[in-house]
């Protein structure tokens, strides 16, 4: 095309109307498109920006339900017998026999064991020849006393008569005097060597050792030849348990939890050696005395153990559940919900405020998409349950968490 030719054809576009509109339209089409894509452009970063800056929230829940709960306090134990007793030697000795073993069931008046008595023999014997003795002064003293009395009364007969002078029967009176004191001396005399001779054949008699108890021997150190010493420290021969159906279980009470436990509570506890068998107590009583092991403080307790298959036995560890308290038909959230607590939540009381009682807290519903703190008012708990007295229905769903980062604490 020729220069002229190809501006006369610019020329023909220029004049013509309809090419000109179609050009316009075309442009208005393609700037509306291009603010349209700008917008979303703009729409995408803003979203794309808040929601990295602010997540939306998902929660976990539980519904609000009815339930049985049972409070418990966990402990360790160890088992011992009922009654107890250690039996040693009073006397300084040699053991000559032991009729009775370990593991042995005795009865009370039993023969545990038997110490040489030949000394303790001959202290009965020599006693008992002292109280002869003194039988036989006191004896003598009475006579001499009998004599002095008729003595005395001729005296005073004579003295009447003026046939005998007072210096006389002053002397006389002072010899029926002399013969009193004689005889109450030999009568003292005689009561302590009695109470001597009764002390040697206590001791004679103790040389036998016989149980005090109907029972069981737990232990025997006992054996034949053996020589005691009455202050000994290791002077214990045998331990005795009376009863084995019977034991007890004493048990170390954490200061926390000495609040909720008290005499009569029922218990249950396992033992190593039966892992899957579920044994039955029950508090006997708990004591004032506090043990502070470590800077731990622990209260003991005491709970009565029937034990009627002898399956357990003396010095068993325990792992022990003590019942505390129990509610029926109760309304139940899970404990996770009362240490809920969201990251960021704006005028939520999270404290208690002045007043506030002990047994309530604070749990959060979900109400109209937001979350909504409630304070409720607690019953029996434990560590997965916990029962509700007020401020929730059945029904309701408690928030016990969240998948953004918010937490139970």
């Amino acid at each position: 095309m020729t220069d002229h030719e190809s501006g006369g054809a610019a020329s023909a576009i220029a004049q013509d109307p309809s090419a000109k509109a179609r050009s316009s339209g075309t442009k208005r089409r393609w700037s509306l498109l291009l603010t349209g894509a700008a917008l979303l452009a703009a729409s995408i970063w803003f979203f794309a920006g808040a929601r990295s800056g602010q997540p939306e929230a998902a929660y976990t829940s539980q519904l609000v339900e009815r339930g049985n709960l049972v409070a418990r306090v966990a402990t360790t134990a160890v088992l011992r017998p009922r009654t107890q007793i250690e039996i040693s030697s009073e006397l300084k000795g040699t053991i000559q026999s032991v009729p009775v073993r370990q593991n042995q069931r005795i009865r009370r008046g039993d023969i545990l064991a038997k110490l040489d008595s030949t000394v303790f023999e001959y202290e009965v014997e020599r006693g008992e020849a002292f109280v002869e003795t003194a039988q036989a002064s006191l004896s003598d003293a009475g006579i001499s006393l009998k004599e002095a009395e008729r003595k005395l009364a001729r005296a005073r007969a004579l003295r009447a008569k003026n046939a005998l002078s007072e210096q006389k029967l002053e002397d006389v009176q002072a010899e029926y005097d002399r013969a009193q004191n004689r005889v109450a001396t030999a009568r003292a005399d005689l009561s302590v060597k009695q109470v001597e001779l009764r002390l040697k054949r206590f001791n004679l008699s103790r040389t036998t050792i016989r149980s005090p108890i109907d029972g069981v021997v737990l232990s025997r150190s006992a054996e034949p030849g053996k020589t005691m010493f009455a202050s000994s420290d290791d002077g214990v021969l045998f331990i005795l348990a009376e009863d084995l159906e019977r034991m007890e279980l004493i048990a170390k009470i954490n200061e926390a939890d000495i609040g909720a436990v008290a005499q009569g509570q029922e218990a249950s506890f396992t033992v190593d050696a039966y892992p899957d068998r579920a044994f039955r107590a029950a508090i006997r009583d708990v004591s004032f005395a506090h043990k502070n092991d470590d800077n731990l403080v622990t209260y003991e307790a005491n709970l009565d153990v029937r034990n009627s298959g002898l399956k357990l036995r003396p010095g068993m560890t325990a792992s022990v559940s003590i019942k505390t308290d129990e509610a029926e038909n109760a309304l139940l959230i899970p404990a996770s919900a009362l240490r809920y607590r969201p990251q960021i939540m704006e005028e939520e009381p999270i404290l208690k405020g002045p007043g506030e009682p002990r047994d309530s807290a604070l749990v959060h519903v979900l109400e109209n998409g937001k979350l909504k703190p409630v304070r409720v008012r607690l019953g029996v708990r434990n560590w997965e349950k916990v029962e509700v007295l007020s401020g929730l229905s059945e029904g309701q769903s408690v928030i016990t968490g969240d998948l953004t980062g918010a937490h139970a604490q």
